[in-house]
C-alpha cells in the first residue's frame, strides 16, 4: 500500500511540473508574440528599409518573415524611385549594391539615358560626367578668340538651361524641361529656344526601359540594350543631318559611325576617381585613319573636368577650362 502511495504521489508531482512547465512555455510564447507584433507594427509605422531590416534581425524566425522583407524591398523602391531623389545618391545605390532592385536599376537607366543627362551630353567632344549644378566654361580657340558658354544642371543631374556662344560672339540660349512619372522616371520634355521649340515624347518597352524618344519636328533617338540592360546601342535622326549611332560598353562612347564613317573612342582610368576618360577619338574610313582627335585633361576631386587641352593630328585646337558650383 506504501509502495502505491508513493507511486501516486510522483506521478501527480510530475503532472503539476508539467502543467506548470506548459504555463511558462505558454506565457513565454505568448509574451514572444506581443513583443514581435509591437515591433512589426512599429517597422509598419515607420515605413523605411531600415526599420524593416531592423525587425528582420531581431526576429528571424517571424511568421511575418516574408511579409517583411517585401515591405523592406518597397520601401527601398520608394526611397530611391521619386521625384526628389537625387543622383548622389541614386549612383551611391548602384555602385554599393550588387543586387539591385530591378525597377530601381531601371528608374535610373530611364534617368542618366536621357539625351541632356550629365553622363550623356555631347558638348564639344568632352562629357561632363555625371555632375550637377552651374558650370561654367571658357573655350579658348587656336587663333586665341574665346567662346563663353554655361550649363546648368539639377540635383538629377539633367541640363535644364544651356548658353552656348560661338567664335563670332553669338549666343544661343535653350532652356530644356522633363516630364515625370513614378513607373519610368524622367524624360526629356521640351527644348526651348528663342527661334525653336521641340516638344518630345518618350516611348518604353514592355520592361519599362526607354525604347525611343521622339521629337515633333522629326527628330528622333533609338536604344539598344544588352542582356544585363546596359545602354549598347543609340541611333539618333534628325532632319537634313547625318544619321549618326552610338555604340556603348559599360556605359561609355567605344564607337561613332556617321556619313561612312568610323569615330574609335579610347578611354583612361582614373583608380583615384574610379571613372574613365575619353583620351582619343580616331577618325577612320574604309579601316584607314583619318584623323585623331586628343585629349589632356586636370580632373579635380570629384573625377570633373577643370582643364582640357583638345589637339587634332597633334597640333592644339582649343583649351576648355570649367569651373563648378552648387547651385
Amino acid at each position: 500500500m506504501t509502495t502505491i502511495n508513493h507511486h501516486l504521489l510522483y506521478a501527480v508531482l510530475a503532472l503539476v511540473v508539467s502543467v506548470l512547465a506548459s504555463d511558462v512555455v505558454a506565457q513565454s510564447t505568448e509574451g514572444y508574440q506581443q513583443e514581435e507584433r509591437k515591433a512589426y507594427n512599429q517597422a509598419l509605422k515607420a515605413g523605411t528599409a531600415e526599420a524593416w531590416d531592423i525587425f528582420i534581425n531581431n526576429y528571424p524566425n517571424s511568421p511575418n518573415l516574408e511579409q517583411a522583407r517585401m515591405l523592406r524591398d518597397h520601401a527601398v523602391v520608394n526611397q530611391y524611385c521619386n521625384p526628389s531623389a537625387t543622383l548622389e545618391r541614386l549612383v551611391a545605390y548602384i555602385d554599393n549594391n550588387e543586387a539591385h532592385q530591378p525597377r530601381i536599376k531601371t528608374f535610373y537607366a530611364n534617368l542618366v539615358n536621357n539625351p541632356t543627362h550629365s553622363y550623356r551630353i555631347e558638348h564639344l567632344d568632352v562629357g561632363f560626367n555625371g555632375c550637377t549644378g552651374r558650370v561654367k566654361e571658357t573655350v579658348t580657340l587656336a587663333n586665341g578668340k574665346q567662346c563663353h558658354n554655361q550649363f546648368v544642371f539639377n540635383q538629377q543631374g539633367l541640363l535644364t538651361k544651356s548658353s552656348i556662344q560661338n567664335a563670332k560672339g553669338q549666343t544661343t540660349v535653350v532652356n530644356y524641361s522633363y516630364s515625370y512619372d513614378n513607373l519610368h522616371g524622367y524624360a526629356l520634355k521640351q527644348s526651348q529656344s528663342k527661334h525653336v521649340t521641340i516638344q518630345y515624347a518618350p516611348i518604353y518597352g514592355q520592361d519599362d526601359r526607354i525604347e525611343a524618344l521622339k521629337g515633333n519636328t522629326g527628330c528622333r533617338q533609338d536604344y539598344t540594350y544588352g542582356d544585363n540592360g546596359t545602354l549598347t546601342k543609340l541611333v539618333i535622326t534628325a532632319p537634313k543631318t547625318p544619321k549618326r549611332t552610338l555604340l556603348y560598353k559599360d556605359g561609355y562612347v567605344i564607337r561613332e559611325e556617321k556619313e561612312g564613317r568610323a569615330y574609335r573612342y579610347f578611354y583612361d582610368y582614373d583608380a583615384a576617381t574610379g571613372k574613365k576618360f575619353l583620351i582619343a577619338i580616331k577618325e577612320m574610313k574604309d579601316g584607314t585613319a583619318l584623323h585623331e582627335r586628343t585629349f589632356k585633361y586636370t580632373i579635380d576631386t570629384h573625377g570633373r573636368y577643370t582643364r582640357v587641352e583638345v589637339a587634332l593630328d597633334g597640333k592644339r585646337q582649343m583649351v576648355i577650362t570649367r569651373t563648378y558650383t552648387a547651385d
